[in-house]
């Protein structure tokens, strides 16, 4: 099958059928707090409580009532008695008298009635009194009930991706619990009669460094990858090792073996499951020979053999699929930062959707500069730091131009 022009399909035009049919949820689970980093939220997580739950100390020192040290000065310091010892982890205690200090520590609560702490380095301690040479502001070094997080306000959204300090508040509120999305199980198939999972010197077979680049990818992503290792270039053998995928994971991808020609192994052997979609030659550069399609509800992505084809692929249809399975995140993040250089699409396939891969560069105002190379190279792909999804009606960017750069965990960091 030789594509023309009017054969590719556009990249939108893929996802809007792709996303019609897939059937894969991601049902939730519960899992302990401590274990949910990296987690999706299936609902909003919201405070139970005020924190901090009371008054707390800034410093360690001394808890006082200020209008007691209003007068106070170098000349005429004021003289307090200690009358105890708020220990951290303690709730308040008995409300202190006037005249009267109550040593604190950095975390332990405030007593009830004094409203100031004095640091240790301002207060001088002479037995059980202290004397303070300066008037303290009401609140001084004193973090106040519920001025962090009042009860009832959103500490995580749902579908957001929860962070450390996301797990750290959590466990601060005393959420054993929280309920998230299952992980996706992705399975990634090389295919080729060359490779070999084996890394070893001066043998005739090639290393398959691709197939964990993208399990790492999936795995940076959210995702269990799922490695189901070197399918021959046979339609038969593909074909099983389709069909283990399939019932193993929610994703599959394909590496190689999709062409236009009789190479199209991967292409064949998907056409025999009878897929709900399927969709090949995509409308983008580098990678065009990419395809992807639905199974039983569950997404195929066909990806290229060179590898700056099949990162596009991955980027401009796996990526956004992942997303949507994982209840509609978006993956990575993008910032705008003016190119350093100018940029042309390569003219064949100008008015098809481009991945420019760039490299940051640091300065008065971080710039991005444009990297080129065949799509063999994984070079380019090691100096990126991201990269901008050129839009088809877009055949050059000018120097200067504010670009938008994706940083993709895994990829950018």
């Amino acid at each position: 099958m030789a594509w023309e022009k009017e054969g590719y399909t556009a990249v939108e035009d893929a996802l809007r059928k792709v996303k019609r049919s897939l059937r894969v949820e991601a049902k939730p689970e519960t899992i302990a707090t401590k274990e949910s980093f990296g987690r999706i939220a299936v609902h909003d997580l919201v405070s139970s409580s005020d924190m901090p739950p009371f008054d707390v100390s800034h410093m360690d020192g001394f808890a006082v009532i200020a209008s007691d040290l209003k007068t106070a000065t170098k000349t005429r310091p004021a003289t307090l008695k200690v009358a105890g010892e708020s220990k951290l982890g303690a709730k308040p205690g008995p409300s202190a008298r006037h005249r009267q200090a109550i040593r604190v520590f950095t975390g332990s609560s405030v007593p009830r009635g004094t409203d100031a702490v004095v640091p240790l380095e301002r207060a001088e301690v002479q037995g059980d009194t202290i004397s303070v040479a300066y008037p303290p502001d009401r609140g001084s070094f004193v973090y106040a009930k519920g001025s962090d997080l009042r009860k009832g306000e959103k500490v995580v959204k749902r579908g957001q991706t929860i962070r450390a300090q996301d797990v750290g508040a959590l466990l601060s509120l005393g959420l054993k619990e929280v309920s998230v999305r299952r992980r996706l199980l992705a399975s990634v198939i090389a295919t080729g009669s060359e490779l070999t999972d084996k890394v070893e010197p001066a043998q005739e077979k090639v290393v398959n460094s691709h197939g964990p680049y993208f399990l790492s990818l999936l795995h940076a992503l959210g995702c269990v990858p799922v490695d189901m290792g070197v399918a021959k270039d046979d339609p038969g053998e593909i074909r099983s090792a389709l069909r283990k995928a399939l019932a193993r994971s929610d994703f599959v991808l394909t590496l190689g073996g999709t062409s236009v020609g009789r190479a199209d192994l991967v292409g064949e052997a998907v056409r025999s499951l009878v897929p709900d979609v399927f969709v090949h030659g995509i409308k983008m550069d580098r990678g065009r020979v990419a395809g992807i399609a639905v199974v039983e509800g569950k997404p195929v992505l066909m990806m290229p053999g060179p590898i700056q084809g099949a990162m596009n692929a991955f980027i401009l249809l796996g990526a956004r699929v992942i997303g949507w399975l994982q209840g509609g995140e978006r993956m990575g993040v993008e910032v705008s930062c003016p190119l350093e250089g100018q940029w042309e699409a390569r003219k064949r396939f100008s008015h098809f959707r481009k991945v420019l891969y760039v490299k940051l560069v640091p300065g008065d105002r971080t710039s991005a500069r444009p990297l080129a190379g065949d799509t063999e190279s994984i070079k380019v792909l090691c100096e990126a730091d991201g990269y901008v999804i050129v839009p088809e009606e877009v055949a050059r960017l000018a120097e200067g131009s504010v670009v938008r750069v994706n940083l993709l965990p895994g990829f950018s960091f």
